[in-house]
């Protein structure tokens, strides 16, 4: 069998590169490109490592390719804290053996398809490409399901928790519903948004953006973005597209805080990378909250 060293190599950096971004999504960590594409390079140079000095067998061994997978997780991930580090690198195997399953069952129904030898995984020219297009569909459908699963049992819709944004010198405390059904991103930052009432919020925010949902003039786009290009905040504030919300083809106007802090005592979490959605109505008949939460920032 002849092998193509730049084709293992491309083979290894995208198949590293998809579990690593998965990696980053279960466990809610949000890295760069670069860094993803980093921590493929690792895991790609490694196995170039083995084919040039396959007399080494000191690489083959498990204790090797455990800390090889530290020092992915490390590169890609570099975790603050220790529990941190466990977490994702308890991730970054699920996710391997989640991907490595699929591999395995389209090698099983497509018996020329492949092969692992000395802990390495060939795929043969004629189905490479496919294989590794249907492994991360499987994985993606297979992940979508259980994610889905996981937010059913143990996410709840009732659930409120304590919700606090930090504006310039302002400071808000509120409730908030995490709301799986809340799958809002910033289009220029790919950010979660955290939908807000108007009137829970209203005290922290300018003068003048305070006008524009004072006088109803939110879904003037025109108008509003008027105001918003003149204000001094205008780098702080987007317009975010939606459909829910009881209206299709809407438009938020929302802000990047300072930071916001979800939860309370022990479980508190800080986040700056996250958009505040301003929204002029009512969120809850009974006012029990007045944010909606993204299930992926709790």
């Amino acid at each position: 069998m002849e092998i193509y060293i730049d084709i293992l190599i491309l083979q290894n950096v995208v198949m590293n590169y998809l579990i690593l971004f998965m990696t980053s999504k279960l466990s809610k960590t949000r890295i760069s490109n670069l860094r993803l594409l980093l921590g493929s390079l690792v895991g790609a140079s490694y196995v170039v490592f083995l084919l040039l000095f396959p007399e080494m067998k000191i690489y083959y061994t498990t204790v090797a390719k455990i800390l090889l997978s530290l020092f992915i997780v490390a590169v890609t991930f570099y975790p603050p804290e220790f529990k941190s580090f466990m977490r994702i690198l308890a991730i970054f195997y699920i996710s391997t053996f989640i991907f490595a399953g699929a591999a395995f069952a389209f090698l099983y129904f497509n018996k020329t398809g492949g092969l692992i030898q000395n802990g390495i995984f060939y795929i043969f020219a004629d189905s490479k490409w496919s294989m590794m297009f249907f492994s991360s569909v499987t994985v993606c459908i297979i992940v979508k399901i259980f994610w889905d699963l996981i937010q059913e049992r143990f996410i709840k819709d009732n659930l409120c928790i304590p919700l606090k944004i930090v504006f310039e010198n302002g400071i808000i405390d509120l409730h908030a519903l995490v709301d799986t059904g809340n799958s809002l991103h910033d289009p220029l930052t790919n950010a979660p948004v955290v939908v807000v009432e108007f009137n829970a919020i209203k005290d922290i925010l300018p003068k003048d953006i305070q006008n524009i949902f004072e006088e109803s003039k939110e879904e003037d786009l025109v108008r509003a973005t008027e105001i918003i290009s003149d204000s001094k905040w205008f780098s702080r504030f987007r317009l975010i597209p939606f459909t829910s919300l009881g209206k299709e083809n809407g438009m938020l106007i929302g802000f990047k805080p300072d930071y916001i802090e979800i939860g309370e005592n022990t479980d508190k979490k800080g986040v700056s990378d996250v958009i505040i959605g301003i929204y002029n109505r009512t969120l809850s008949k009974n006012n029990n909250y007045n944010a909606l939460l993204s299930p992926e920032l709790v």
